[in-house]
């Protein structure tokens, strides 16, 4: 973990082993880079005189994940929709594959060994609304692109999405992560609504 300072002239501090907190303009953000992703996101707003302009960024190594990688996932998903169920999706050095590990499943509850190296996780809540409990927040503490789809029992099943940078998160929309069209049926949670203020506005 390192501690960096946004100054007019350029950044000052000591980058850390992870991330980094970036004091800004704007507040404090939080960075972190790997071999798949690299990120940036605002952890709380202030205005800071005297200091340079910080944005947040979300880019993803290798492109953006194909539509179709996460529609097999959730079809796995949507042929138990009584049970909660998980798929994560890595990159083998030439594409996106899923990565289904060994898992057992409730309407309520989940038990698995995450697997290493991936790029996004998914879940399940089954009948349960797509939401991210206090149990995911505690659980969901890497550096990866997360994912709850719920509703799996009507004919509209829901998806929300965030990206986890060691215990700060950021909501995602659809176009920040995949490449493709949304699946037909499936609709965003909150569709329809205004954006939470932690929506992380980026471009590809």
């Amino acid at each position: 973990m390192g501690y960096l300072v946004n100054h007019p002239a350029g950044l000052t501090g000591t980058q850390g082993v992870g991330y980094d907190y970036v004091l800004g303009s704007g507040g404090l953000y939080v960075q972190s880079e790997s071999a798949h992703l690299t990120a940036r996101v605002l952890v709380a707003s202030a205005g800071v005189r005297g200091l340079a302009p910080v944005t947040e960024k979300l880019t993803l190594t290798h492109g953006p994940i194909p539509a179709h990688v996460f529609e097999l996932g959730l079809a796995w998903m949507l042929a138990a929709p009584d049970t909660e169920r998980f798929f994560a999706v890595r990159w083998d050095g030439n594409a996106y594959r899923l990565v289904v590990p060994p898992q057992e499943g409730t309407p309520s509850s989940l038990s698995y060994h995450p697997p290493s190296g991936v790029i996004a996780e998914f879940h399940s809540h089954a009948s349960h609304p797509a939401f991210f409990s206090a149990t995911d927040d505690r659980d969901e503490q890497g550096f990866r692109i997360y994912g709850v789809v719920g509703r799996l029992d009507t004919p509209a099943p829901e998806l929300t999405l965030r990206l986890g940078i060691y215990g700060h998160f950021a909501s995602l929309r659809w176009p920040q992560v995949f490449d493709g069209p949304l699946p037909p049926d499936l609709r965003l949670a909150g569709e329809g609504s205004e954006p939470p203020q932690s929506y992380l506005f980026i471009g590809r």
